[in-house]
């Protein structure tokens, strides 16, 4: 199974993935919100985890994209990323049991975190 990145700064995405991979996931990497939901509603893949920026241009944030994984997946692991948490607390359900992942960050932090929360929810 997979961890679907969704990141629209290719920078980011790249190191993220990278990072991913080196800590032994395979990464589906996606550039939009938009395009991670069209992918999990053309062709849903098994994924382990997603771990999505919360601010992306197109009509998908972070938190939709979360919302269409769990319709797919409904117990999976999320993590949402964002360097405004300020705009997150506005919007942010902690009943959903989603991750915040302040950023900046370092890639060390998100693969602690995703750990974490897989730990979690195979317990």
């Amino acid at each position: 199974m997979a961890i679907l990145l969704v990141e629209d700064e290719p920078l980011i995405r790249e190191i993220m993935a990278e990072s991913l991979a080196d800590g032994g996931f395979e990464v589906i990497q996606v550039a939009s919100g938009d395009e991670a939901v069209a992918l999990m509603d053309q062709q849903p893949q098994p994924i382990e985890a997603l771990v999505t920026d919360f601010h992306m241009p197109g009509q998908a944030d972070g938190a939709e994209v979360a919302a269409q994984a769990r319709i797919h997946y409904p117990q999976l692991p999320v993590i949402i990323a964002s360097g405004r948490p300020d705009v997150i607390a506005r919007v942010w359900d902690p009943e959903l049991g989603y991750r915040f992942l302040g950023k900046p960050y370092l890639p060390r932090h998100l693969l602690a975190m995703l750990r974490e929360a897989l730990s979690a929810s195979h317990a």
